[in-house]
C-alpha cells in the first residue's frame, strides 16, 4: 500500500473517529459550540499532520501531529458508557498533551534531539495518566480546569512542558532560532494556559472575564498546529529559494501569452560573463524567438510537463551562443523558465566530432596510400616475377623431373602470394570502391561470399568517400562474421537512401546470438560509424538470425564546409 493511500485511509478513519467521539460529547450534554470547536481543533492536527507527511514523508513531524489529533478525541469516549473503552477514555484523556509536547520539541526535523526532552515526554505520559487514574479511583476528577483537585499536579506538568519548549528555543543556535519561532509560539501558548488557569483559581474575576479566559484556553491549542504548519511551509519555501539561488542560470516567469512576469537575473548575472546584448535574457529571447517561446509555454501548460527550446543567439562581435530554455508549469497560466548557456559544451562536442572525423580521414588516407603502394610496388614486382618464371619455363623446354616440379611449385606459390596480397590490399582499402563506387564494391563482396547473398541496392554514385568506406566495411565485416560463425543459408544485403541518410542492412538466417562487445570488429565499425554522426545497431536474438543496420548521414557535422 502506497504512502498516499495510507494517508487517505488515516484521514477518513480519523474523521469518523472524531465525529463519533464528538457525538458522544454532545449526548453527554456538551454544547454544539463546544463540540464544533473541539472537533475543529482535533481535525486541524489530523489534517495538518497528513499534509506535512504528504509533503515530507520521511519527516516524522507529520506523524506526530496526526497522532496528537487522534488522541485529542480519546477523552470523549470516557462518557460512552462502554465497558473498557469508557475506562480507557477516562484514563488517557490527557494523553494528547504528551504527543503535543513531543511534536513541539521535535519540530522541525521530527526527532527528539536531547535526553532531557525524552525524559520530559516520559514524565508527561506517566503524569497525565496517573492523574486521571487517581481521579478515576477516588471518583474525583483530578482535572486542572475543575476545582482545586489535581491543580498542583496539572500545573507542574504544564510548567514543565513550558520550560522544555522555551529551553528548546533558547538553546538553539542563533541562526536556527528563526526556524524555531513556531516552537517559541507554542511555549508562549503553554505558559498562557498555565497563567490563565492560575488566575482563575487565585483571583476573583467577573463572569464575562472568566468566560473569555476559558475561551482563550480552549482556542489556544488550535493555534499551535497552525503555527507549526506555517513554519513548516515557510521552511519549504526557504529551501526552494535556496535551491533557486544555487542555480547559476537566469530564471524568469512568463505567461501563456508571452508576457514577462518577473526575471531573477540577466545572462551576465547568471553566468558571470558578457552577454550577447545589454538587454535581459528574457527580453532578448522574446525579441528573437517569441513565437517559438510562446508555443513552448502553451505546450508546458497544456501537458503539465517540462518543455525545452534550443535558441541560437548571435554575438555582437560574431559567432553565436547556444542556449537551452527549459519551461516548467509553476502556476495558473504561467511557467518558470531556466536559461542555460551550452555554447562551450556544444563547441567542445563539435570539436570532438571534428577530431573523430579527422582521425577517420587520416585513417582512410593512410589505407589508400598503403593500398596504392601494395598495388604499384609489391604486387607489380610479383607480377613481374611471375612473368619471369613463365619465360624461364618456356626457355627450358626439356626440363624434367625435380626441376620442372620445383618451377611449377614456385609458380603456384607465387600466384597464391599474389592472391593473398590482393586480398590484403582490398581489406586495407578496396580499389573497386574508389574506382567504381559503393554498389559495385558491395556486389564484389557478395560474389566472393561463401554464403549466398541476395542484393537489394538502390545507391547513387558520388557519395562521400568516408560514408562509402564506412558502409563498405560494415558489409564486409558482417559477411565475414556470417561466413565464420552464423551457420546461415542465406544473406540479404539492402542499401537505400532514406531522406538525407544512407541505410545499409545485412541480415542472415543463422543461429544469432552475436555479441557486439565480444569482438573488436563490430566495435571498430561502431566507432567509425559514430565518427560520421551515424548509428550502428546489431540485433541478434538466439536462434533468430542477425541484423546489422548502419545509418549514415550524407552530410555529417564534421564534414568540411
Amino acid at each position: 500500500m502506497r504512502g498516499r493511500t495510507k494517508r487517505i485511509i488515516v484521514g477518513v478513519a480519523g474523521t469518523l473517529v472524531a465525529v463519533g467521539a464528538e457525538r458522544i460529547s454532545l449526548d453527554n450534554g456538551a454544547t454544539p459550540r463546544a463540540v464544533l470547536l473541539d472537533l475543529a481543533i482535533g481535525l486541524t492536527y489530523v489534517y495538518g499532520g497528513l499534509a506535512i507527511a504528504d509533503r515530507a514523508p520521511r519527516n516524522k513531524t507529520g506523524a506526530k501531529m496526526t497522532a496528537t489529533g487522534l488522541t485529542w478525541f480519546i477523552g470523549s469516549f470516557g462518557g460512552s458508557g462502554i465497558p473498557v473503552i469508557g475506562d480507557l477514555g477516562i484514563v488517557f484523556t490527557d494523553l494528547y498533551s504528551a504527543f503535543l509536547l513531543a511534536l513541539v520539541l521535535s519540530y522541525p526535523g521530527g526527532a527528539l534531539e536531547t535526553t532531557v526532552d525524552r525524559i520530559g515526554i516520559a514524565v508527561m505520559v506517566v503524569g497525565t495518566t496517573l492523574l486521571q487514574i487517581g481521579a478515576y479511583l477516588v471518583d474525583t476528577p483530578l482535572v486542572i480546569n475543575q476545582g482545586s483537585n489535581g491543580l498542583y499536579g496539572g500545573l507542574a506538568l504544564a510548567v514543565m512542558a513550558s520550560v522544555l519548549i522555551l529551553r528548546r528555543w533558547w538553546l538553539a543556535p542563533a541562526r536556527a532560532r528563526s526556524d524555531l519561532l513556531p516552537v517559541l509560539f507554542a511555549g508562549v501558548v503553554f505558559v498562557m494556559i498555565v497563567a490563565v488557569n492560575i488566575i482563575r483559581r487565585i483571583a476573583l474575576v467577573p463572569d464575562s472575564t472568566a468566560e473569555l479566559l476559558i475561551a482563550l484556553t480552549g482556542l489556544a491549542p488550535a493555534a499551535i498546529p497552525v503555527a507549526l504548519l506555517i513554519g513548516f511551509y515557510r521552511q519549504s519555501e526557504r529551501r526552494l529559494q535556496a535551491l533557486v539561488d544555487a542555480i547559476p542560470d537566469p530564471l524568469f516567469r512568463i505567461g501563456r501569452d508571452g508576457d514577462l512576469m518577473d526575471a531573477r537575473a540577466s545572462l551576465e548575472d547568471g553566468r558571470g560573463s558578457a552577454g550577447p546584448a545589454d538587454e535581459g535574457v528574457a527580453d532578448l529571447l522574446l525579441a528573437v524567438r517569441r513565437d517559438a517561446l510562446v508555443e513552448a509555454v502553451g505546450r508546458a501548460l497544456d501537458t503539465g510537463r517540462l518543455q525545452s527550446l534550443d535558441v541560437a543567439l548571435d554575438r555582437p562581435g560574431g559567432g553565436s551562443r547556444a542556449l537551452e530554455v527549459r519551461l516548467a508549469p509553476s502556476g495558473s497560466g504561467e511557467v518558470t523558465a531556466i536559461v542555460r548557456d551550452f555554447s562551450d559544451q556544444r563547441e567542445a562536442e563539435a570539436e570532438v566530432r571534428r577530431s573523430r572525423t579527422r582521425i577517420v580521414e587520416a585513417t582512410d588516407a593512410e589505407r589508400r596510400r598503403v593500398e596504392r603502394n601494395l598495388h604499384d610496388g609489391a604486387q607489380q614486382r610479383l607480377v613481374a616475377l611471375s612473368l619471369a618464371l613463365r619465360r624461364a619455363r618456356s626457355q627450358l623446354p626439356d626440363v624434367q623431373g625435380a626441376a620442372a616440379a620445383t618451377l611449377e611449385e614456385a609458380t603456384s606459390q607465387l600466384h597464391a602470394a599474389m592472391a593473398e596480397l590482393r586480398e590484403l590490399a582490398r581489406g586495407i582499402h578496396p580499389a573497386i570502391l574508389t574506382e567504381a563506387g559503393l554498389a559495385p564494391a558491395i556486389r564484389a563482396l557478395a560474389a566472393e561470399s561463401p554464403v549466398p547473398v541476395i542484393l537489394d541496392l538502390d545507391l547513387p554514385t558520388g557519395l562521400s568517400s568516408h560514408v562509402e568506406a564506412a558502409a563498405y566495411f560494415v558489409v564486409a565485416e558482417s559477411l565475414t562474421n556470417i561466413a565464420k560463425y552464423a551457420e546461415a543459408r542465406q544473406v540479404d544485403v539492402i542499401g537505400t537512401l532514406t531522406g538525407e541518410e544512407l541505410r545499409v542492412e545485412v541480415r542472415d538466417d543463422g543461429r544469432g546470438g552475436a555479441d557486439p562487445a565480444a569482438g573488436s570488429g563490430l566495435r571498430g565499425l561502431s566507432d567509425r560509424v559514430a565518427a560520421l554522426d551515424g548509428h550502428l545497431e546489431v540485433i541478434s536474438p538466439v536462434g533468430g538470425g542477425t541484423r546489422v543496420v548502419a545509418t549514415l548521414p550524407l552530410a555529417w557535422s564534421g564534414a568540411p564546409a
